[in-house]
C-alpha cells in the first residue's frame, strides 16, 4: 500500500464522508501545522477522465469542510508515512500558502484574443546570430537581453483586455496568476469565499457595460494557488 495525498490543509477537523478515488477512507497526517489529507492505495490512479473528475470532486468535499487547502497535483504518492512526514516538514511555503488562501476561493476569467507571442517577438534583436558570432560589445548586449525579458515577462502578467473591469473588481482580488495558451488569455483570481457571488456579478456587469466578451467559472478550491503542490 502506497499514501496518495489529496489536499494539504490547515484544519485538525476529521475529514467526514470523504472517501479516496478508489473508495479508500482519508485521514489526517499532521506535521508542523500543516496537514496532509491521504488515503492509502495500492498503486498511483491513472490519469483517467474518470479519476480527474472523482478527484476534483473529492478537493471540493474537502475544501468545503475547512477553512483552507491547497489542492495537491493529481496522483501524487508516498511510499511511506516517514517520507511524506519529511517532505511536509520542509515545507515552510506550504504554511505560508495555506494562510494565503484562507477562506478565500478561486475564480477563473477566460478571454479569447490573438496571440501575444508574435508582438512580443517583434522589433528585438536576438543576442547572438545563428551564425555563432559573439556581439563585440558583450555589456550592451546583455542588458538588452534582459530588459527584453523583464518586458516578456511583465506582458506576461499583463492582460490589457481586463482593463475596462479592473476598478469594478479591485475590492474582491486578493491575488492573481496570468496564464496564456495561444490566443486564450486565462486568468485565476483569489477572492474571499463570501464574495464569491458579488465578484461575479461585478464582472459581468462590468463587461457587458464595456462589451468584453469572457467567460467566468468558480468558485474553486484555490488550484492556480497552491504552487508546487
Amino acid at each position: 500500500m502506497i499514501l496518495c495525498v489529496y489536499a494539504l490543509v490547515d484544519s485538525p477537523r476529521p475529514v467526514q464522508k470523504v472517501t479516496g478515488i478508489a473508495g479508500e477512507r482519508l485521514r489526517r497526517i499532521a506535521v508542523g501545522g500543516v496537514v496532509a489529507i491521504v488515503g492509502e492505495v495500492r498503486r498511483r490512479p491513472v490519469a483517467s477522465t474518470r479519476n480527474l473528475r472523482k478527484y476534483a470532486g473529492i478537493i471540493e468535499s474537502i475544501a468545503a469542510r475547512v477553512p483552507a487547502i491547497l489542492p495537491v497535483r493529481f496522483g501524487t504518492t508516498f511510499p511511506d508515512l516517514a517520507e511524506l512526514r519529511s517532505v511536509l516538514r520542509s515545507r515552510e511555503a506550504a504554511r505560508q500558502r495555506l494562510r494565503a488562501v484562507r477562506l478565500r476561493a478561486q475564480m477563473t476569467i477566460r478571454i479569447v484574443g490573438s496571440d501575444p507571442d508574435d508582438r512580443r517577438s517583434r522589433g528585438q534583436t536576438p543576442v547572438m546570430s545563428r551564425t555563432g558570432v559573439r556581439p563585440r560589445n558583450k555589456a550592451t548586449q546583455g542588458t538588452q537581453y534582459l530588459r527584453q525579458r523583464l518586458t516578456v515577462l511583465r506582458t506576461a502578467r499583463e492582460v490589457p483586455e481586463l482593463a475596462p473591469i479592473q476598478t469594478a473588481i479591485r475590492g474582491f482580488v486578493k491575488d492573481e496568476r496570468v496564464e496564456r495558451h495561444g490566443g486564450v488569455i486565462t486568468v485565476h483570481h483569489l477572492i474571499p469565499r463570501a464574495r464569491a457571488e458579488r465578484y461575479r456579478a461585478a464582472i459581468e456587469r462590468a463587461a457587458g457595460q464595456s462589451g468584453i466578451r469572457l467567460a467566468i467559472s468558480g468558485p474553486f478550491a484555490p488550484y492556480a494557488f497552491a504552487d508546487n503542490w
